[in-house]
C-alpha cells in the first residue's frame, strides 16, 4: 500500500491537530426539568489531577483555576485505580467558565493501559463559550463506540475523534485547554465528579443574545444597532433593481466567452490538453465559483437556554416560519431526538417583510450573487431559490445507502444485495432533475464518518464482526482464489484454521497475525472501497445520465493513503473539502491518484472582527485580511490543471450560540441581520471577476500569503 504521509507538511502535536479539526463551537440544549438526585461515584476531584503545560491555582474544595495562552495546551491529567471500577453507564462532568471574548478548546483525552505515549487513543473535542458558566459532561458508554456524546445545555459541541477505548483497560483521563489567538484567559473549573446518572445542566440567568440574534457583549463594524435600522436597511435593498451579468464577458451560465467547446445541453467536463474544464450547456468554458448553504439562514438550538436571549418569538402565528424541528442523533438517542430550532435570520426577515419574506430575501440574494460574480450555488442550498434563480447549482443526494448491518460506523455491507437495492432506491431522487440544464452535478455523500479513523482496515473490521455478511463471504472467496488450500493460508497468516469457513467466525486483530495477512486485508479493503463507490454510481447513472456524479466530498485530511482513492474511476468528478490556506498540495495528491477533474466542496476563512467567539477553521484579524486570504486560496486553486471549481462554506454565519450540531463559526458572507461583511465582500467580488484570467493562464496566481495574516493550526496528513 502506497503511503502519502511523508509529503512536505508542517507538523504539530495531536492535541492541536484534532482541536483544529473540531473548533466548531456553539451551544446545545435540552429543556431543564426538576433537578435530579445525583449519585456521585467515588470522591475523586480536581485535587487529584496533575497539570502539564500550566499551573493549577486551588480556589477551594474541588475548585481550581488555570491560565491558558495562545498555542500552549494546558492539560490536567488524572490517573487513579478507582477509574477501573467505574461502570460503562457512568458519567464524567465538571463546571467550567472562561473569561474574554474567544472560545478556547476544551478536550477530554482518554488513554488505554496499553498506550504509554503522549497521544491519547480517543479525544472528545469541545470548547467553552466565554462568560458562560456551564456543566460539561461525557458518558463513558461513548468509549466503546468512539463517538456519540450528547450535546447539553450551556455547553459546546463534542465530537469524539480517534479509536474506541475498552473501559476495563482505561488508565488515564486528560482535560486539555488551549487558546488559538488573542490574549491569555483564565479558566475556572469546579465540581469534577463521576456520577451514576446524567448530571443536571444549570444555565445562569444572563443575557447574551439581543433581539436580532447578535452577541450583546461584543461590538464590531457591521453590527446592527437596532431592529428599526435593520428593517429600513433590508427594505431599501429589496427596492433596488436586479443587476445583470456582463453579457460580453460571461455566458448566461457564468462561463467565460474567452473559450468555447462543443455544446451538449448539459454541464460536462473536458480536458483541453493543458487542463480540465467544466463546460456549460452552451459550450463555454466554466470554472465553478460557488457558495454553500445559500439560504435564508441557519437555525440554532434555544431549548433550555431561552433565558440567555432578550427575545424569543412565539412558535405559532406570525413567526411560525422561524421555527423548525430537526433530529439529532447521539448515544442516548440512536433513533434520533427532535429539537426545536429557532432561525433568527428568518425572524429578522419576517420583521422586515412579513409573510412575503422569502420572495424579498430571494430578490436581495440574487442581486448579491450577481454583484459578487458568483456563478454556482453550492451544497445544501434553498431549493425554492435554486428553482427560480437561473444560476447553476449542485445538490447533495439524501440518505446515502447504509445497510442494517454495518462493517464500521457508517460503512455498509457493500457486497450485499441489500446495498444494491438501497442504491437503486437512492438514485430515484434524481428522476425529477435529469433534464435540468442548470444542474451541474450531485454529491452522493459528505465526509463519510468511517474515513476519519486514520488507521482503519475495513477488511479487518469485517472479520471482527459476528454473524453473516455478504462481504465476508466475498472475502473468503477472495482468499480461496489466492490460496489453493487452507494449509497455504495458515502458513502465510501464521494461523491454524481447519478450513476457510473458520474465517466467517469472529477474528479480532487479524491484520496483526502476519505481514501477509495485513497485506491481504489491505488489498481486500481496497476492493471494498471500490464496491462502495461503484454500486451507487452505476445506480445514479442509470437514472440520470445527463449530470455529473461528483462523488463523496471527502475530508482531504482523511485521504491518508493511496487506497483511499479506490473507486475514483467510476466518478465524473473527484470532490474533497479542504481547509488549508493554499490547496495546491492537496490538489497535487488527489490529481496523482485520480487523474480526474477536482472540485473543492468546502473551505473558508473567518475573521476576529465579527460578532462570534469562534472564527472558522482558519481566520484572520480583519475582514480586509480575509479577502486577501480568499484571493490566495482561490487563485492557487484556479491555477491547478485539475481544479474545476471551489465552493466557499458558507453563505450565512452560524448562530452565535450554535447551529443544530453546536457549530458557531463566523464564516459567512452575511450576518444574522443579513448585512454583508463589507471589507471582505469588496475583495471577494473583485477576485471572482478576475479569476478566469488565472484559470486560463493569462495571469499568475498570487505567490505568497503575507506572513502572519492567517491564524491556523498546521496539520499533517
Amino acid at each position: 500500500m502506497k503511503s502519502i504521509l511523508n509529503r512536505p507538511e508542517r507538523k504539530i502535536s495531536v492535541f492541536l491537530v484534532l482541536t483544529a479539526l473540531l473548533l466548531s463551537f456553539g451551544l446545545q440544549a435540552q429543556k431543564q426539568g426538576k433537578p435530579k438526585v445525583q449519585n456521585t461515584i467515588g470522591s475523586l476531584g480536581f485535587e487529584n489531577f496533575i497539570a502539564a503545560g500550566c499551573q493549577i491555582n486551588t480556589l477551594g474544595e474541588n475548585e481550581i483555576s488555570i491560565e491558558i495562552s495562545t498555542g500552549v495546551p494546558c492539560t490536567l491529567i488524572l490517573q487513579h485505580p478507582d477509574m477501573k471500577t467505574l461502570p460503562e453507564t457512568a458519567w464524567i462532568s465538571f463546571i467550567s467558565e472562561v473569561d474574554g471574548l474567544e472560545s478556547p478548546s476544551a478536550n477530554l483525552l482518554f488513554w488505554s493501559e496499553d498506550n504509554q505515549v503522549q497521544s491519547p487513543d480517543l479525544i472528545s473535542a469541545s470548547g467553552l463559550f466565554p462568560g458562560l458558566r456551564a456543566r460539561n459532561s461525557f458518558p463513558l458508554s461513548v468509549l466503546a463506540e468512539g463517538r456519540g456524546a450528547p450535546k447539553t445545555p450551556g455547553t459546546l459541541i463534542q465530537f469524539a475523534f480517534g479509536k474506541s477505548v475498552d473501559i476495563n483497560k482505561w488508565s488515564r483521563l486528560g482535560i486539555s485547554f488551549m487558546k488559538f489567538s488573542g490574549e491569555p484567559a483564565t479558566v475556572t473549573l469546579r465540581d469534577f465528579k463521576f456520577s451514576a446518572e446524567q448530571p443536571d445542566y444549570p444555565v445562569p440567568d444572563i443575557k447574551i443574545i439581543d433581539e436580532m440574534g447578535q452577541w450583546i457583549q461584543k461590538d464590531w463594524n457591521d453590527k446592527m444597532k437596532s431592529s428599526d435600522d435593520m428593517v429600513s436597511y433590508l427594505r431599501e435593498l429589496a427596492n433596488r433593481p436586479e443587476p445583470a451579468r456582463n453579457a460580453e464577458k460571461y455566458s448566461e451560465y457564468g462561463g467565460t466567452k474567452l473559450k468555447q467547446f462543443n455544446a451538449s445541453g448539459f454541464f460536462r467536463t473536458e480536458h483541453d490538453g493543458k487542463r480540465w474544464w467544466l463546460v456549460d450547456p452552451s459550450g463555454y468554458a466554466f470554472y465553478s465559483m460557488g457558495i454553500d448553504i445559500v439560504g435564508p439562514g441557519i437555525p440554532g438550538n434555544v431549548e433550555g437556554i431561552a433565558d440567555l436571549h432578550e427575545w424569543i418569538p412565539q412558535k405559532e402565528g406570525e413567526y411560525v416560519d422561524a421555527w423548525e424541528r430537526q433530529k439529532v442523533f447521539d448515544i442516548l438517542h440512536p433513533q434520533g431526538k427532535e429539537l426545536g430550532l429557532l432561525n433568527f435570520h428568518v425572524a429578522n426577515l419576517i420583521k422586515s417583510f412579513g409573510s412575503n419574506w422569502h420572495d424579498q430575501w430571494s430578490k436581495i440574494t440574487k442581486q448579491r450573487l450577481v454583484e459578487w460574480n458568483v456563478n454556482s450555488i453550492g451544497n445544501w442550498s434553498d431549493s425554492t431559490f435554486i428553482s427560480k434563480s437561473k444560476i447553476p447549482y449542485v445538490i447533495p443526494l439524501q440518505n446515502f445507502p447504509v445497510t442494517k448491518k454495518r462493517i464500521f460506523r457508517d460503512f455498509p455491507d457493500v457486497f450485499s444485495r441489500e446495498y444494491a437495492d438501497l442504491s437503486a432506491d437512492f438514485a430515484k431522487q434524481l428522476e425529477p432533475l435529469k433534464n435540468d440544464k442548470y444542474l451541474i452535478g450531485y454529491f452522493m455523500n459528505n465526509e463519510p464518518g468511517w474515513a476519519y479513523v486514520p488507521t482503519i482496515n475495513l477488511a479487518e473490521e469485517l472479520l471482527s464482526k459476528e454473524g453473516n455478511y455478504a462481504s465476508k463471504d466475498t472475502l473468503v472467496e477472495f482468499l480461496k482464489h489466492r490460496y489453493s488450500n487452507i494449509k497455504d493460508l495458515n502458513m502465510a497468516w501464521k494461523t491454524r484454521f481447519d478450513d476457510f469457513d473458520r474465517l466467517k467466525q469472529t477474528i479480532k486483530g487479524a491484520s496483526k497475525l502476519s505481514e501477509t495477512a495485513s497485506a491481504d486485508l489491505e488489498e481486500f479493503s481496497t476492493l471494498m472501497l471500490e464496491k462502495y463507490i461503484e454500486v451507487p454510481v452505476k445506480a445514479t447513472k442509470a437514472v440520470d445520465p445527463n449530470h455529473l456524479n461528483m462523488g463523496m466530498r471527502w475530508a482531504s485530511g482523511a485521504l491518508k493513503e493511496s487506497w483511499r482513492f479506490a473507486g475514483t474511476q467510476y466518478l465524473d468528478v473527484f470532490s474533497m473539502n479542504n481547509y488549508t490556506d493554499n490547496p495546491s498540495s492537496r490538489l497535487d495528491i488527489a490529481a496523482e491518484f485520480t487523474n480526474k477533474p477536482i472540485l473543492i466542496g468546502e473551505f473558508h476563512h473567518g475573521s476576529m472582527e465579527a460578532g462570534h467567539s469562534a472564527f472558522g477553521a482558519r481566520w484572520t484579524k480583519t475582514e480586509a485580511d480575509r479577502a486577501i486570504a480568499y484571493r490566495y486560496y482561490a487563485e492557487n486553486a484556479a491555477a491547478h490543471p485539475n481544479s474545476i471549481g471551489i465552493h466557499y462554506f458558507s453563505f450565512n454565519d452560524d448562530p452565535v450560540l450554535g447551529r443544530f450540531d453546536g457549530q458557531n463559526f463566523h464564516q459567512g458572507f452575511v450576518s444574522v441581520v443579513h448585512r454583508p461583511y463589507t471589507d471582505f465582500i469588496k475583495g471577494y467580488a473583485r477576485v471572482n471577476d478576475e479569476l478566469y484570467d488565472v484559470v486560463m493562464g493569462l495571469r499568475a496566481a498570487m505567490k505568497d500569503l503575507p506572513e502572519g495574516l492567517v491564524t491556523e493550526i498546521p496539520m499533517k496528513f
